[in-house]
């Protein structure tokens, strides 16, 4: 019987990017369905205060996140002027829900990710979206068209709403049964906890 685990990322967080193969790896080991959930509160339409900038807690991230892309062998390029100027996450957000419905979900989040905090494009630029779909063999117009539609962004919406009714504050973070599970760091312990619960896959 299989665990359903919901996961709130955002396109926004380079933990999120960093942390992706790994939670990649955790469903092709175990049995598990992930319900992966985009989570963004801009994208939701909410608007917040703009969050202080902590100097000592920045510059920690700038080194904590090169010395995890170091160990995952994984690129790190920060958007110019980032976090004080930050790219509008609505559009690759809404995008991850349309792409879910055309089953081609994984491919997305890894070419985003990729071209946002691998190479640090702007998401939002023409050419992002163009090339994008391009890759992903999918008809541009209909695409953008379904990422506007008021449907897309209320499940968006939902999806915001009901993380902060769980209690999501961050992202990556792993929600089991109504249970929070949050950061990068806590992919371990998931593998031990699965193991001990007899959810590893068996090889064919």
């Amino acid at each position: 019987m299989s665990l359903t685990v919901e996961v709130y990322y955002s396109f926004q967080s380079p933990y999120s990017y960093l942390a992706l193969d790994h939670i990649y790896q955790l469903e092709s080991t175990y049995d598990l369905e992930l319900l992966w959930q985009p989570y963004s509160a801009k994208a939701a339409g909410q608007v917040l205060p703009p969050a202080a900038i902590i100097p000592d807690k920045l510059s920690y991230l700038f080194e904590d996140t090169q010395r995890l892309s170091k160990e995952l062998n994984i690129p790190v390029k920060f958007p110019e002027g980032w976090p004080e100027t930050e790219f509008d996450p609505g559009r690759v957000t809404r995008g991850a829900v349309v792409a879910s419905d055309l089953g081609i979900l994984k491919e997305y989040n890894y070419k985003v990710f990729m071209r946002w905090w691998g190479e640090g494009e702007n998401p939002n630029d023409e050419n992002f979206m163009n090339e994008l779909c391009d890759e992903l063999d999918i008809n541009l117009g209909d695409f953008l068209s379904k990422v506007s539609s008021s449907d897309t962004r209320e499940r968006v919406k939902g999806i915001y709403k009901r993380g902060k009714k769980i209690g999501v504050f961050d992202t990556p973070t792993f929600v089991i049964e109504n249970e929070r599970i949050f950061g990068i760091d806590k992919i371990p312990y998931l593998s031990a906890r699965f193991d001990k619960q007899g959810l590893r896959r068996t090889k064919s």
